[in-house]
């Protein structure tokens, strides 16, 4: 069986300006999305084990939600927390423009430093594989913006707004490790390095 990353971005939220996006819940629609998205044809028999996700709530709810179609396990793993970003509540077209910079410039003061979210979303993704059973697939439930990280190391390239963009709430992308391609979901047919996770 060839093993692969399932990787995951949260489904659907209610946004509350008055409190930190870390404590945003899903909507009932995203609670129904996540599960839509578990009982895609990607998953069947593809020897997932265990769903990662970060701690955050809205990244737990997507999880428990797919864990009641799977029917595997979930474990929060720190590591896998979104990129932060410390500068308040802003409207839609400030914040693209602002993580867009970041993505591609790699430098804000408000933002957690890139090489150090890198570090972290890598060596978590990495221990995961290495803990899990020989042979056997691993799903993680993360954010768009350090899945965005991640899939820049992967790919060797640094990725901006648009790749952030193209991912969705939710989305899946599945990585073929044996193969290192994309194979499903977002950024479908990019080549990537397993050694970069490996």
């Amino acid at each position: 069986m060839r093993v692969k990353l399932f990787a995951v971005r949260h489904a659907q939220v209610v946004v509350e300006p008055l409190i930190r996006p870390e404590e945003w819940r899903l909507s009932a629609a995203g609670i129904a999305s996540a599960c839509a998205l578990a009982r895609r044809p990607e998953w069947a028999g593809a020897g997932v084990a265990a769903i990662h996700h970060s701690p955050q709530h809205k990244t737990a709810q997507t999880a428990a939600a797919m864990r009641q179609v799977l029917a595997i396990p979930t474990f929060a793993e720190a590591d896998l927390v979104e990129l932060r970003m410390d500068c308040g509540f802003l409207g839609t077209e400030a914040f693209e423009a602002r993580v867009g910079h970041y993505l591609e410039e790699g430098r804000d003061p408000a933002f957690e430093d890139y090489e150090r979210a890198r570090e972290r979303i890598v060596g978590c993704v990495r221990r995961i594989l290495s803990a899990a059973r020989v042979g056997h697939s691993v799903a993680i439930v993360s954010h768009g913006r350090i899945l965005t990280v991640l899939f820049s190391a992967l790919c060797g390239v640094r990725l901006g707004h648009r790749e952030w963009k193209s991912i969705q709430m939710p989305d899946l992308s599945v990585v073929d490790l044996e193969a290192e391609t994309v194979t499903h979901g977002f950024l479908a047919g990019r080549r990537i390095r397993a050694a970069a996770v490996r």
